[in-house]
């Protein structure tokens, strides 16, 4: 196999359904070439709270610009630029911008598959 190289300005746009005004950049996954993982880029406006919600496989999050309330049902974590969060599968969990700034998070699915239901919802639309 050889490398793949998906180039951010030419990864397909995935808006979500209004009222929400966020949206995914899947940058890989089985569709565009790897075997073992999914990896998107997701931009939460100021306010967006997404809904609750789990995956059948390990999330690992990364924020990468702004501030975000993660929440599990346990517990609440405040998370800025330079943390990450792992999620083990099934884990029901809320990402909400807590800032006063977009919020940018790079998502990590292991193994991939949940990243389908972005692609579904968009051809949905």
């Amino acid at each position: 196999m050889k490398m793949i190289i998906v180039r951010k300005q030419d990864a397909e746009i995935f808006p979500a359904p209004p009222p929400s005004g966020k949206v995914t950049r899947i940058m890989m996954d089985p569709v565009l070439g790897s075997k073992h993982v999914a990896l998107g880029v997701t931009v939460y406006p100021v306010g967006e709270k997404g809904a609750s919600h789990s995956h059948t496989g390990e999330e690992t999050i990364a924020i990468l610009k702004g501030k975000a309330k993660v929440s599990n049902m346990k517990e609440q974590q405040i998370i800025e630029p330079g943390d990450v969060i792992y999620l083990p599968p099934n884990e029901t969990h809320i990402m909400e911008n807590a800032g006063e700034e977009e919020l940018h998070f790079l998502w990590i699915y292991t193994p991939p598959g949940d990243e389908k239901s972005i692609r579904q919802r968009a051809r949905n639309k």
